[in-house]
């Protein structure tokens, strides 16, 4: 399943003038506290991975930053969904926050401004800090970030709002569409700047999506004009039924008039899942177990008549263009010859205001 989606918890943050300068250093010599910025200090760090690292860093920036914020700013963008505890393709380097001020060249450099009226139900409170809600998050992203990056986030606030189940998915079918048209309206009220680039982003938005880089797969796909995938594709097998990441069914009429069927599947191959401790298994004998059931799982699904299985990694995804290639060469050639790329899901991001 995909990685958990909760609120992460904030470390306390103390400003240097709160301590006398023999206490601080004091507290950095011996490895309580760390200097997350100038004046600020927080608890040492504990991560372990880069990820963990990186995330750990942010949320103590967000801290710090928390208390010196002044003119009812909230927490928004990228910190809000780091905050919400959603997907996301990168951590962001900077906390960022939205308020109805100008914003002023004061902090560029340790926070990022953005300026807009928020309404009182777009504004919650997380971790007792006052962040922008999961939907208000999603549609600031989706007119800020990369649309990929949007996306990851999109996908992981919708899943988490609805409560995406792939057994419950004919069941929850409506309370999505009720989701995305008040997303699409969210996107309606606002700005006209990245308004078009919203919309891609939401009405490509899948619930189902089970992982930041299941979404980041579909995302290759969809925005160079590859139809929407099926996420968590039922395939069924002589030993089983599967769900693969995601997967499309394509109907195929030969030169001779006979139909036939082409499947074709993608999965994230994540070696971390396989790791003991870091993902799915919590021993080497598991480990061991889990990769054989794997193997065996692929053979079952190779053998159904008409498919294709592809994997993909996280370096094959850091080139989309090379993963796209190697994705089209198993589409059948009518498909190809139809593509039509998404110019609002390929754009860069919008330039932000600081």
């Amino acid at each position: 399943m995909g990685l958990e989606i909760t609120p992460r918890p904030v470390p306390t943050a103390y400003l240097s003038s709160e301590l006398s300068r023999s206490a601080a250093r004091a507290a950095v010599a011996a490895g309580e506290l760390a200097v997350v910025r100038r004046g600020a200090l927080v608890p040492a760090p504990t991560a372990t991975t880069r990820w963990a690292k990186d995330e750990e860093r942010a949320l103590a920036m967000i801290a710090s930053a928390a208390r010196r914020l002044r003119n009812g700013a909230v927490f928004s963008h990228a910190s809000a969904a780091l905050l919400h505890g959603l997907w996301l393709w990168s951590v962001p380097e900077v906390p960022e926050v939205t308020q109805r001020s100008r914003p002023n060249a004061h902090g560029a450099r340790t926070l990022r401004r953005h300026r807009a009226e928020l309404a009182p139900e777009d504004v919650t409170t997380v971790s007792d800090l006052r962040v922008t809600t999961i939907e208000r998050t999603i549609v600031d992203c989706a007119r800020r970030m990369h649309p990929r990056d949007a996306l990851v986030v999109a996908d992981s606030g919708m899943r988490t709002l609805v409560g995406a189940n792939r057994f419950r998915r004919t069941h929850q079918a409506d309370a999505v569409e009720r989701l995305r048209d008040r997303l699409l309206a969210l996107v309606g009220q606002g700005p006209g700047h990245g308004r078009r680039r919203a919309r891609a982003v939401i009405q490509a938005a899948d619930p189902y999506s089970e992982s930041p880089m299941e979404t980041t797969l579909r995302w290759v796909a969809v925005s160079r004009g590859l139809p929407p995938p099926t996420t968590q594709l039922q395939v069924r097998t002589r030993g089983g039924t599967f769900y693969a990441d995601l997967g499309w069914r394509w109907r195929v009429v030969l030169p001779d008039g006979a139909v036939t069927f082409i499947t074709v599947l993608l999965e994230y191959d994540g070696e971390l899942k396989y790791l003991p401790g870091g993902g799915l298994v919590s021993s080497v004998e598991e480990s061991s177990a889990t990769v054989v059931a794997e193997k065996r799982r692929e053979d079952l699904v190779r053998e159904v008549p008409g498919t294709v299985m592809l994997r993909f990694s996280r370096s094959e995804l850091d080139d989309p263009a090379a993963a796209f290639a190697r994705l089209l060469a198993a589409v059948p050639r009518n498909v190809r010859a139809d593509l039509r790329p998404v110019a609002e899901l390929l754009a860069g991001p919008t330039r932000t205001r600081r």
